[in-house]
C-alpha cells in the first residue's frame, strides 16, 4: 500500500467506515512498532470522536475554534477531487505550488458548523487526536500503551471523547490483566453501541 493509499483508507475510516477502519488497524498492526501502534490508537480515537459519540451541541457551544484559527491545512488530491464533485467551491482553497490548502478562519465553516460535513477533508476529519500539529509533543514522547493524548484546552468534544474512551481503557486493561489493543477497544466499542 503506498502513502495516497494509506491515507485514502484512513479518510474513508475517520468518515465512519468500519470496514477501512479495520483494514488500517490490520495494516498498521503487521509492524508492531511504537509509532504504527500510536497511529492505531490515534485513528481509534477519532473514530469514536467522528462516528461513535455525538459532541455536536459541544462543538455549536465552542463555536467551532478549530476551525477558526490556526496554519492552514492540507487538501490532499483526494480531498480536492471529492470537494469538487460534490459541488463544493474548490475557489476557496489555496493553492501553493502543487498542493492546495484550507486557510483558516475556514472559507466552509458556517456558524459553528463545516458546510462540507458530508465530505470534509482528510486533515479536518484527523482533528484533534490524529492531527501531527496537536500531537506531534505526544507522538516524539511516546514509547508504548494508550498515548496520552493533547486536547486543546477549548475542545471539550475532545475532551469528553478522551475520557470516554480512557475509561473503557482503564475497564478492558483490568479484565484483560495487560494494554488492550486498538482492535480490542473497537471490538467493545461496537459491542456498547448495539
Amino acid at each position: 500500500m503506498n502513502t495516497e493509499e494509506i491515507n485514502l483508507l484512513t479518510k474513508r475510516a475517520l468518515s465512519g467506515d468500519k470496514k477501512s477502519l479495520l483494514e488500517i488497524l490490520n495494516f498498521l498492526e503487521k509492524f508492531d512498532q511504537p509509532l504504527t501502534r500510536f497511529a492505531s490508537y490515534s485513528i481509534l480515537y477519532q473514530f469514536a470522536f467522528n462516528s461513535l459519540y455525538d459532541i455536536g451541541k459541544y462543538c455549536e457551544e465552542c463555536g467551532g475554534k478549530c476551525c477558526k484559527s490556526g496554519d492552514p491545512i492540507q487538501v490532499f488530491n483526494f480531498d480536492y477531487e471529492e470537494i469538487k464533485k460534490m459541488g463544493g467551491d474548490v475557489g476557496r482553497l489555496r493553492k501553493n505550488g502543487k498542493i492546495h490548502l484550507l486557510s483558516r478562519p475556514c472559507p466552509f465553516q458556517n456558524g459553528w458548523a463545516c458546510s462540507i460535513h458530508k465530505f470534509k477533508p482528510y486533515s479536518c476529519l484527523s482533528y484533534p487526536f490524529a492531527t501531527e500539529d496537536e500531537q506531534m509533543i505526544v507522538i516524539k514522547e511516546y514509547k508504548d500503551g494508550i498515548p496520552d493524548f493533547k486536547v486543546p484546552e477549548f475542545c471539550t468534544s475532545g475532551k469528553v471523547v478522551k475520557d470516554r474512551l480512557n475509561n473503557v481503557e482503564k475497564e478492558l486493561r483490568e479484565k484483560l490483566g495487560r494494554i488492550p489493543s486498538a482492535k480490542e477497544i473497537l471490538e467493545f466499542l461496537m459491542k456498547e453501541k448495539t
